[in-house]
């Protein structure tokens, strides 16, 4: 398993990568395309849960954001995500079945929300002038650095389980050493973006813990859908939405406090 991890991913991030320095349409399409796999991994576990939802139109309206930031920007977003609700909301209602209906709305809206919405933060970072492919490479490193020490140390020194009902294998000691390897990372990614000594400290524990966080979040919902991973898409790593749960949560906290403490954007 470790073996087919460390192999992916010594293909899939140098691609990753190399769409980050490309950005435009490219990253966009990237982007685009892992939201929409996503969406339909989440659909699909939701569907083998027994709840029957708007997936077709859950997974074309999820692409719709990241294109609609891309396009217009970050002010277009409240727009385009009343529309989204209100699309979603009267396809339910002229099917004219009452059955499981709050059901199907709220979860189809909450599968773009928890991927869509969050996910085109990566796409709104990646247009900050002057600086989007360095912040881009940092939020993926420093959060992914972060995943993969809280898993090593977790392995190697884990004693004390932290949410032993949502996650029987994460332990105390690796989500301590995950938010210290996210620290060293941010301090390694002065390299190529330099950011003031104070804020590398909060950006590396904020994105350590809402990194671990987000894994948490989504392994809760796997195991309320009684699944080990929500694809296999990616070998020794799961699906799409298994490799990327943590950058849910991490890339908005990044972007909004950069946005609103540092620059400006």
């Amino acid at each position: 398993m470790l073996l087919k991890r460390v192999l992916v991913a010594a293909i899939f991030v140098p691609i990753l990568f190399l769409f980050i320095r490309w950005g435009g349409i490219p990253f966009l399409c990237l982007m685009s395309a892992i939201i929409g796999v996503a969406l339909v991994e989440f659909y699909r576990g939701m569907d083998s849960a027994g709840m029957k939802l708007l997936s077709r139109e859950g997974v074309m309206l999820g692409i719709l954001l990241p294109i609609s930031v891309y396009v217009g920007g970050a002010q277009v977003l409240s727009l385009v995500l009343v529309f989204i609700i209100l699309f979603i909301s009267l396809r339910q209602l002229f099917k004219f079945r009452v059955g499981a209906s709050s059901t199907s709305v709220f979860l189809t809206l909450g599968g773009i929300f928890y991927i869509s919405f969050l996910l085109s933060h990566v796409v709104m970072l990646r247009a900050i002038p002057g600086l989007g492919e360095k912040l881009v490479l940092t939020a993926f490193f420093v959060t992914w650095m972060g995943d993969s020490g809280a898993y090593f140390i977790g392995v190697v020194g884990g004693k004390h389980k932290l949410f032993p009902r949502i996650s029987p294998k994460k332990s105390l000691e690796g989500f301590i050493g995950g938010i210290l390897v996210s620290c060293l990372a941010i301090f390694i990614s002065r390299f190529w973006l330099f950011l003031p000594f104070l804020h590398s400290v909060i950006l590396g524990v904020l994105i350590g813990v809402m990194g671990q966080l987000g894994d948490f979040f989504e392994s809760m919902l796997k195991r309320e859908m009684k699944r080990k991973d929500f694809g296999s898409i990616l070998p020794g790593h799961g699906g799409v939405l298994d490799r990327f749960d943590s950058l849910l949560f991490t890339t908005p906290v990044f972007y909004y406090y950069l946005k609103y403490l540092i620059i400006g954007a």
